[in-house]
């Protein structure tokens, strides 16, 4: 059966980190502690627990990071300071030990949809503080902004490569949007809608083609959300819910079949520790001989 499980415990209760690794080898950066700035702490999970990790030079939330990155080589990009809007745009690398800063992304933007490697990333809408079409690329040394996405929008997820991405869901002036859209590398194109129209979701996946988003919120009215959701190239499909409804959680690399979410806002406004782990169906087979 495809479902969701409880995991470790993040180290701390936090919200709106990046996360990326895969579901053995995975990290969560940064992300805020209630009420205060963006924390410079990151945890790395082995599958079954947080530890610590690399302290990141600037504390931040509502953070962009590659969802199709590595334990040993993350990437995490703009975001907020602190409470309010506080952009900022730099960029930091990990390499499983220690966080280096690299050169600024071009535009300051947070609640972004990003995604890619850490030699090749994508960034995609946010807030600048007002919701954005930017959408940007990076090569392992600079930022250049790139064509705008079709649906400005903030508070959405990335997930994919660089030439091979997609973003789905986001916030929009009126409310949540069930609006996907893949990338190439120069072009964004409509693609088909998610069931549950949602914001401040998550996602895994390292291929636009075999992806998972989960958790969120919508309004109006406002409601937390548990749907999970994977889409296959073609249509997405509803999956288990999360154990426990909630938004500004962290995804990773991992795939459609195998993810982790971890930290979040739950139904009555303060952060959470919890970390729940996927996994999907398993086909039983029947084999004759003869």
């Amino acid at each position: 059966v495809e479902s969701w499980a409880g995991g470790g415990a993040l180290l701390a209760a936090r919200s709106s980190g990046a996360g990326f690794g895969v579901s053995t080898a995975a990290v969560y950066a940064s992300g805020q502690q209630a009420p205060g700035p963006g924390a410079t702490t990151s945890d790395e999970y082995n599958g079954s627990a947080w530890s610590s990790g690399g302290t990141i030079n600037t504390g931040r939330y509502e953070i962009g990071g590659t969802t199709a990155g590595t334990l040993t080589a993350g990437l995490i990009f703009g975001g907020n300071t602190a409470p309010g809007w506080n952009g900022i745009a730099a960029t930091e690398t990990y390499d499983g030990t220690s966080w280096t800063s690299v050169n600024n992304m071009a535009t300051t933007v947070s609640f972004i949809g990003g995604s890619g490697i850490q030699t090749a990333a994508f960034s995609a809408g946010g807030r600048t503080p007002s919701n954005t079409d930017n959408s940007q690329e990076y090569d392992g040394t600079n930022w250049a902004d790139g064509n705008s996405i079709n649906t400005t929008r903030q508070s959405l997820v990335g997930m994919g490569t660089q030439t091979a991405g997609i973003i789905a869901g986001g916030e929009l002036p009126g409310g949540g949007t069930n609006a996907s859209e893949t990338y190439n590398g120069t072009s964004w194109a409509n693609a088909p809608n998610l069931g549950t129209a949602r914001y401040r979701l998550s996602g895994s996946g390292s291929a636009s083609t075999a992806c998972l988003v989960f958790g969120g919120r919508y309004n109006p009215p406002a409601a937390d959300k548990a749907q999970t959701e994977s889409f296959d190239g073609t249509s997405w499909t509803e999956k288990g819910d999360l154990v426990t409804a909630r938004q500004q959680l962290s995804g990773n690399r991992g795939t459609s079949s195998s993810a982790i979410a971890a930290g979040g806002i739950p139904p009555g406004g303060s952060q959470t520790d919890a970390t729940e782990e996927f996994t999907a169906a398993v086909t039983a087979e029947t084999i004759t001989t003869s």
